[in-house]
């Protein structure tokens, strides 16, 4: 396994043993997936229109940062006792479905993934999962120059995900190294699969064009870890701060939060547990 670094002009010096922020998990997804793969997103991307596929907003920091392709749906029923999930407030919803991302319950695959199957049959080939939810392909026009943004300020929750550039895609994509301030980019040629912590500031350098002039492309899928990339991630992972320390987390902080998460976020753990005692009361109750 080797670990992605900044562009050759912005390394470090050679004395430091300063990580990058990537962790390059290319070599655990077999070339010949990659290409077919690489192959199916050039095939929707130019035909989007034709197969009728339903594509939205991706947001960041309130702007527009891209397009995006959703292959599943949310589906809250599964997080509460009702079918239908009421929140406290917009963190609330916020929140929950950030810690329900890998939940294979929540999202449901829709109209996208069975009108373009090739995406789902990848996603079900990975070897880091034991489940998967949320799955996007996340894509830009020629000139887009993104929205450098965090996605999320939890101090209880490490995003479980891999992120994939094929190669076709001139995607430069870059995360923020939070103590040195640093760009830094993931290599800019090939096929390229990995994870950064999300807590980190990230975006796009502006999209030029392709070969085939068009723009750039990214998938993020979503999942709960299995044991042996769940430790590699927190071996190897370069974290964001927590602000606060939490029950669980062995006073390592993100790191620590992340080997914690086996079972699911900690906090879901909690509140799942919190339920149950609650029904079993009522159970109690009836005479």
């Amino acid at each position: 396994m080797s670990v992605l670094l900044p562009p050759s002009s912005t390394l470090p010096p050679a004395t430091t043993d300063h990580p990058s922020p990537f962790i390059d998990l290319t070599t655990y997804v077999s070339q010949d997936a990659l290409d077919k793969l690489d192959i199916c997103i050039i095939e929707t991307l130019k035909n989007r229109l034709a197969i009728d596929v339903e594509t939205s907003k991706f947001t960041a920091e309130n702007m527009v940062h891209a397009d995006a392709l959703e292959f599943c749906d949310r589906d809250t029923s599964t997080w509460c006792v009702s079918d239908v999930f009421v929140p406290y407030s917009g963190n609330d919803d916020f929140r929950q479905c950030r810690g329900h991302r890998g939940d294979a319950r929540t999202w449901r695959p829709n109209k996208n993934a069975f009108e373009i199957p090739g995406v789902m049959e990848f996603v079900r080939s990975l070897p880091f999962f034991t489940s998967t939810g949320k799955v996007a392909l996340i894509f830009n026009k020629v000139g887009d120059e993104g929205v450098e943004h965090a996605d999320h300020e939890l101090d209880d929750l490490v995003s479980e995900f891999v992120w994939i550039r094929t190669k076709s895609s001139n995607k430069q994509f870059y995360v923020v190294d939070n103590e040195t301030g640093e760009k830094c980019f993931v290599p800019s040629s090939g096929a390229r699969v990995g994870w950064f912590d999300d807590h980190l500031r990230h975006n796009i350098s502006p999209v030029t064009a392709n070969e085939d002039g068009g723009g750039c492309w990214s998938l993020r899928i979503d999942g709960r870890f299995n044991e042996k990339f769940r430790k590699i991630i927190e071996t190897e992972g370069f974290f964001g701060a927590q602000q606060v320390p939490q029950e669980g987390d062995e006073g390592r902080g993100l790191r620590g939060v992340l080997a914690a998460q086996q079972d699911g976020p900690t906090f879901l753990q909690r509140e799942n547990e919190y339920i149950s005692d609650e029904e079993e009361e009522e159970e109690e109750e009836i005479p």
